[in-house]
């Protein structure tokens, strides 16, 4: 049975600078997405790693591959791909080296 693919946009999503100051993102049922780094001129995030979790409020972890940590160099007002990693995750959080805001895209296959 073929569906028609499903997008959600998740608004103003806060990268923490720290797990526990990351917002939870409902992610199951998604595939892939495109994230959208809002301005911060104080001190903008550059990097965001990806975590993973199986519930919303459960713990939190660092998503690798046969690379390492999964992680991509961002700028500010640039959109970006979210990694095909994530592919599978239930909930995930993003961790920037400074907190930040994202627009998240999401898009089921």
């Amino acid at each position: 049975m073929h569906t028609t693919p499903q997008n959600s946009v998740a608004k103003n999503v806060k990268v923490g600078a720290s797990i526990g100051a990351s917002d939870p993102v409902i992610f199951k049922g998604f595939t892939k997405g495109v994230m959208i780094l809002q301005a911060d001129a104080s001190s903008p995030t550059t990097t965001i790693n990806y975590y993973v979790s199986s519930t919303e409020t459960g713990t939190y972890y660092e998503l690798k591959n046969s690379s390492g940590a999964v992680s991509d160099t961002v700028a500010v007002e640039k959109a970006w791909p979210l990694p095909s990693e994530l592919e599978g995750a239930a909930f995930i959080k993003l961790l920037g080296n400074n907190a930040g805001v994202v627009d998240l895209h999401l898009i089921s296959s």
